[in-house]
């Protein structure tokens, strides 16, 4: 019973479920006073030369970024230079046009002051009980695969749905019975899933060696279940692409796509050294941005047997294990044994005594 316990195996390599998720660029503002309160100065009345504490503060709720500011300032509609009556770190920016450039990576989770003050001009009794505004205009673009150049940027709204920054794709490889003899998977290509942004590519190796007995064909699938229309529409636009040692692609698709993908056929102590790469264009738009999901990464194989199939796949367990049939009968077997051992001994002790 031991024996046929520890031998049923089946042909299934590995699944990992892998989770998979989409970064996203998101920026807010918020306006304080000088202790870092909010901004309560709407609507009062302020005299010719006055100063007004003005803080606004950008928030990095997304992944790093550059950023861009326009700063207006108008009373009456006539506009006045913000560099004479708008008090901020110029420094760190590069005036270009209408448009103020922040000149580093604004990382995710930071802040940064765009001024800190305002004041009033001393301005002629023409301007009594005008309108002070400062309007504000901040936008991010994505720093991972930016060429610098905004005026290929088309600006969008960020899509309000929460996600998790901190989320770098995670994985479970299962292992089932002593298939890790036939493939290795790499932890860190399953585990850099994590939100992808535009123009994103992860890529690593799949080690396949045959270490049976038998010549196997081998193969990979992508399974998901349950899925909404927006996972699936983020599964079409992930490029897929496998090639083997030699250069050859042998896979070019998306996600989405269920096919099974045959790695090919080999003999025993053969096999071939895969470089699987997922992609997300640059051309993708916001509309797949904090999205997350999951999908399987199914590795399978057949065993061949030419005598018997001829040309027909059958399958069979990997080097010392016996198929399921046999396993039923051995277990079986061995109960019987044990059953009528059992009797015996006990019919021999009570002759004994």
């Amino acid at each position: 019973m031991f024996i046929s316990g520890i031998y049923s195996l089946g042909n299934e390599l590995n699944i990992t479920e892998n989770g998979l998720s989409t970064g996203s660029v998101d920026i807010e503002i918020k306006e304080y006073n000088k202790d870092s309160e909010p901004f309560d100065e709407d609507g009062s009345m302020m005299m010719p030369g006055s100063e007004i504490i003005l803080i606004p503060r950008i928030n990095n709720l997304g992944m790093d970024c550059y950023l861009r500011a326009k700063i207006e300032y108008t009373i009456n509609n006539e506009e006045f230079p913000i560099t004479e009556y708008i008090e901020g770190n110029y420094l760190s920016w590069t005036k270009n046009g209408d448009y103020y450039y922040y000149d580093s990576v604004f990382t995710k989770k930071s802040s940064i002051d765009l001024f800190n003050k305002v004041k009033i001009p001393n301005l002629s009794s023409e301007y009594n009980g005008k309108l002070v505004v400062v309007h504000i205009i901040v936008e991010a673009v994505q720093s991972k695969n930016f060429d610098g150049n905004w005026n290929n940027v088309n600006v969008i709204k960020s899509v309000d749905r929460a996600y998790d920054i901190d989320y770098e794709g995670e994985s479970s490889i299962i292992y089932e019975d002593h298939t890790n003899k036939h493939t290795t998977l790499s932890d860190k290509f399953f585990n850099k899933l994590g939100n992808m942004l535009p123009g994103d590519s992860v890529k690593d190796k799949v080690v396949l060696l045959n270490k049976s007995e038998t010549e196997n064909n081998y193969y990979l699938s992508i399974a998901y279940d349950n899925l909404t229309d927006e996972e699936i529409r983020l599964l079409e636009n992930i490029k897929l692409s496998i090639k083997n040692q030699n250069g050859e692609e042998i896979v070019n698709s998306n996600l989405a796509n269920k096919n099974q993908y045959n790695l090919g056929i080999y003999k025993t102590g053969e096999g071939n050294i895969f470089n699987i790469e997922v992609s997300l264009p640059k051309d993708a738009n916001n509309e797949f941005s904090k999205l997350y999901t999951k999908i399987k990464w199914i590795f399978s194989y057949d065993s061949l047997n030419d005598e018997e199939t001829k040309g027909d796949d059958i399958i069979n367990p990997i080097t010392g294990d016996f198929s399921i049939n046999i396993h039923i009968t051995v277990f079986i077997l061995s109960a019987i044994g044990f059953i009528v051992t059992l009797f015996l001994y006990k019919k021999e002790t009570e002759n004994t005594n």
